[in-house]
């Protein structure tokens, strides 16, 4: 008796939360905006639902500075972005799915940010798609303020690299065959190049989006290729592994779970280093860059019990050098 009381005041409690965040959430229609005051350490949440496949945006005007998150409708987070509208406004852009419902949290960039504000939605379709093939490349130029997208279809499961060659400042998007947002670059390739790597599934379709950095524009070569899955060293929980990283170079690890718990991956020493988690599909989980003491990465996970974790590790930028410890924990 007591746990079917207990059951039903649970469901009774997630039922009013629930509720009550529904009504916490102002519906703002695409190409429609809200006007209002920020109180310190306010959070509020709008829901926009696309019209069409294609960039949606919601961005902020005004004179504080504002952080934006978008969501799914399963409250998973997309995207962040704090100054990417004009001067200190937030603007969160995304590739969204006709009918579908997002969710976007408007708060200050801290919590003493305060002050009017206006929030817009809009939305644009889909540009164009080249079709970059494996061991091919793609030039053009790169216009002020645009973005080009590619399409690269994977020849195996393995690791697909996508980067760019020239003199200019790119930036790369990349997205499953969903439009799923994955993973972004700036400079991890040569210079200022853009360089993305992401585990792909054979036959599947992922997608990417080049632009200008800061909207600068100029000649680009885009390339993209496909290798074998690295072979990671296995680490036990209470060891760590040491060693000395090259210049753009990556190091991969796993750990095995006996159990549900916390999994905790963390660098120690002096060097910068960028972490990311994997599943042993090699399916995008987390990453992380200064989440450890000073500028060492950490990252925990919540898994289930005999699951693989694989961990990649490199330095912050392509030329980072130095020593460094990776330890594994488990809760």
């Amino acid at each position: 008796m007591f746990k079917k009381v207990l059951f039903l005041l649970i469901v009774l409690i997630l039922t009013v939360s629930v509720n009550i965040f529904a009504q916490n959430v102002q519906e703002l229609r695409v190409g429609s905006f809200f006007s209002g005051n920020l109180n310190a350490g306010q959070e509020i949440w709008y829901s926009v639902r696309a019209v069409e496949n294609g960039f949606l945006s919601v961005e902020t005007s005004g004179n504080i500075d504002t952080y934006l998150e978008a969501y799914d409708n399963n409250r998973n987070i997309i995207i962040e972005d704090d100054d990417g509208g004009e001067e200190l406004n937030a603007k969160a852009e995304f590739v969204a799915i006709a009918g579908r419902t997002y969710l976007f949290k408007l708060r200050g960039f801290n919590s003493s940010v305060t002050g009017p504000f206006r929030v817009f939605a809009s939305q644009r379709p889909m540009p164009q798609i080249t079709e970059l093939r494996i061991g091919s490349f793609h030039s053009g130029n790169i216009a002020s303020g645009g973005d080009y997208w590619f399409s690269v279809r994977a020849d195996m499961n393995g690791i697909l690299t996508v980067e760019t060659s020239g003199d200019i400042d790119t930036m790369l998007d990349a997205y499953d065959s969903n439009f799923v947002y994955i993973d972004s670059d700036d400079d991890s390739g040569e210079n200022y190049n853009a360089k993305i790597e992401i585990g792909v599934r054979n036959g599947i379709t992922y997608y990417f989006n080049l632009s200008g950095y800061g909207g600068v524009s100029g000649a680009y070569r885009i390339t993209a290729s496909t290798s074998s899955y690295p072979v990671p060293v296995s680490i036990n929980f209470g060891t760590f592994q040491s060693g000395n990283l090259s210049a753009g170079q990556d190091y991969w690890y796993s750990v095995r779970t006996a159990r549900r718990g916390t999994v905790t991956i963390e660098t120690m020493g002096t060097t910068d280093t960028y972490l990311e988690a994997y599943s042993d599909s090699y399916e995008l989980l987390s990453f992380n860059d200064d989440g450890g003491e000073n500028t060492n990465a950490k990252i925990e996970l919540l898994t289930e019990a005999n699951r693989t974790l694989i961990f990649r590790l490199k330095g912050y930028s392509t030329d980072t050098t130095g020593p460094f410890r990776i330890f594994a924990s488990f809760e």
